[in-house]
């Protein structure tokens, strides 16, 4: 982390002090720019957060390393309705290893700087390790995909859910459809879980589904994603529900939990729900598994049965041939959710507030069939 104050050169900005303690840099103008010295042991791919603020208006900053002979990209800062009143913002980029001048240059003004965060994400510009799962053989048809290779969410595919109601599990985040949670850049998508009081909670996050979008009965369905880091109350999910949900409820419509991981564990679990006369489940899990290197997670689901996946590697069955055990909720199609939820009944209710902001990266989700 570099504290945005111990800059080895600058031009037009202040230092302030910081209501947290120590300093900040404001009185940020268009045309003003910090430089900081910086090493980097491993080249490749970074995410690089900011901790900014604005009084009204936003603005944006870009990023550069060796006075511009690497153009590293851009970022909009958003209004937060104060000069301290603190979030953060990030992009990835790509850094060669070996000291350099990494440079913020005001695009527009109008917002001060706390602190940049640097997090290596991956070698970047090689094979990413693992390389993702193929389909495992011949027959699989691509039907549908998001390779998340614009700028922005595609609302033909994806619809982000508003809301702090709990979601049936006493979770404590507001989701909201706002950059600051939801962002697409450098091919990937980023679910982005942040400590900031909205909406009368005090995290926020995004959850993303298909619902009356895209929507299927059976096939192959996967998705590469890693999280920036773990900690307690951290909840991230790949999974499906029953596109029949708005007319039968839950657990009536089923639930395929393609992923799931919770805490600081080295856990991810695969899980079905359904109604059998009453709630009913049935799950099995993998370990060790390091959610913040990049997996691919994926099911295999026919008429017979739900086969679970980490990179190709089977570690759960459920049968569903002939609707056994009241299983008729499998044979019918199903929409997808990306997510990450703050606490909850499975999680518990212990925060690391430490741990924010956290990112969930999705570099792509696709669904085969037969």
């Amino acid at each position: 982390m570099i504290e945005a104050e111990d800059y080895a050169a600058m031009s037009g900005v202040q230092t302030e002090s910081c209501v947290e303690g120590g300093l900040n840099v404001g009185w940020i103008d268009a045309g003003d720019w910090m430089a900081y010295a910086s090493r980097y042991f491993e080249g490749g791919e970074y995410l690089v957060e900011y901790r900014v603020a604005s009084l009204n208006g936003g603005g944006q900053l870009s990023a550069d390393l060796d006075a511009g002979s690497i153009v590293l990209g851009s970022v909009s800062i958003p209004s937060t309705g104060g000069w301290q009143n603190w979030t953060t913002v990030s992009h990835t980029v790509t850094i060669p290893a070996g000291n350099h001048a990494f440079g913020i240059y005001a695009v527009s003004g109008g917002w001060n700087i706390n602190w940049i965060r640097f997090t290596h994400l991956g070698s970047g510009g090689s094979t990413p390790t693992p390389t993702p799962t193929p389909p495992p053989s011949g027959d699989w048809v691509l039907i549908w995909s998001d390779e998340f290779e614009g700028s922005s969410l595609d609302t033909s595919n994806w619809t982000p859910e508003i809301g702090g109601s709990g979601w049936g599990n006493n979770e404590l985040e507001y989701y909201t459809d706002r950059p600051e949670n939801i962002q697409v850049s450098g091919g990937y998508l980023q679910i982005i879980a942040r400590r900031e009081s909205y909406g009368g909670m005090n995290y926020t996050s995004a959850r993303l589904k298909t619902e009356n979008k895209v929507y299927h009965t059976y096939g192959r369905i996967e998705a590469r994603i890693r999280l920036s880091r773990t900690g307690m109350g951290l909840w991230p999910a790949f999974w499906m529900l029953g596109n029949n949900f708005s007319q039968v409820g839950w657990p009536a419509c089923g639930e395929i939990d393609i992923m799931e991981h919770i805490n600081t564990e080295d856990v991810v679990y695969g899980t079905i729900h359904w109604d059998a006369g009453g709630y009913a489940s049935y799950g099995g899990n993998i370990s060790p598994v390091d959610v913040t290197q990049w997996h691919v997670y994926s099911i295999e689901w026919d008429a017979s049965s739900i086969k679970w996946f980490v990179d190709g590697v089977q570690y759960h069955e459920a049968n569903i041939e002939n609707s056994i055990n009241s299983t008729e909720e499998f044979h019918r199609p199903f929409f997808i959710l990306l997510n990450v939820a703050i606490g909850g009944n499975w999680p518990g209710f212990t925060i690391d507030d430490s741990m924010f902001p956290v990112t969930m990266y999705v570099d792509w989700v696709r669904w085969y069939q037969r």
